[in-house]
């Protein structure tokens, strides 16, 4: 149990080891408890254990502030970047091959039907990347999190541009060149972005939990 600011810092000092920011980071955590100490006006011990409960322990905001190496942020927004890829890639294989088989022709047809179940799923791997994203890196993984959209949404843009354009071939896409279908996937697209931001602000708060 640590029981005086000391304890804390040092613990706090040995959990971010190797951190670039490591000293700019106790010091600020040191000023916020100071006048956290000074508020309450107790016993450092007692302080300290009303310091922990409002900040965080050492763990926890050693979480918080973990370092996102370049090569570990390149991997995580890579991973997102072809998954989405490989939605449009599967979905595109399929509908060539309802050409070739019936089989093919029936499950497209279905999947056709369901759009909008499919769009609002699909909504959810955009918050989903952000949850993974804040559960991950903690508050470091902002600017992680708006590359990686930045990223990934190119595929979605390109897509609502060939579709905007007539190029899709409408025998194979009727239902999803519905006017109302567009409207909502340009909707959904819009928001992708403050989607993902709620996932990662509730994959931030698991850091905590």
């Amino acid at each position: 149990m640590i029981e005086t600011k000391a304890e804390f810092l040092q613990r706090l000092k040995f959990l971010l080891h190797h951190h670039p920011d490591e000293a700019a980071i106790v010091a600020e955590i040191e000023g916020h408890m100071d006048e956290l100490i000074k508020e309450c006006g107790l016993p450092e011990q007692e302080a300290i254990t009303i310091v922990q409960s409002q900040i965080g322990t050492p763990e926890e905001l050693a979480s918080q502030f973990r370092y996102v190496s370049s090569k570990e942020s390149q991997s995580t927004k890579k991973m997102f970047i072809i998954v989405n890829i490989l939605f449009f890639a599967g979905g595109g294989l399929l509908a060539l091959g309802t050409n070739f088989s019936v089989l093919l022709h029936m499950f497209w047809e279905v999947l056709v039907q369901s759009s909008w179940i499919i769009l609002i799923g699909y909504s959810g791997y955009w918050a989903f990347m952000g949850y993974e994203i804040g559960k991950e890196y903690g508050a470091k993984g902002e600017s992680l999190l708006r590359r990686t959209m930045r990223a990934a949404i190119v595929p979605n843009i390109l897509l609502m541009i060939i579709t905007l354009l007539g190029i899709l071939p409408s025998e194979l896409f009727h239902s999803l060149l519905q006017s109302s279908f567009l409207i909502g996937c340009l909707t959904a697209t819009a928001f992708f972005f403050p989607i993902s931001k709620a996932g990662y602000y509730i994959g931030v708060s698991k850091v905590f939990d």
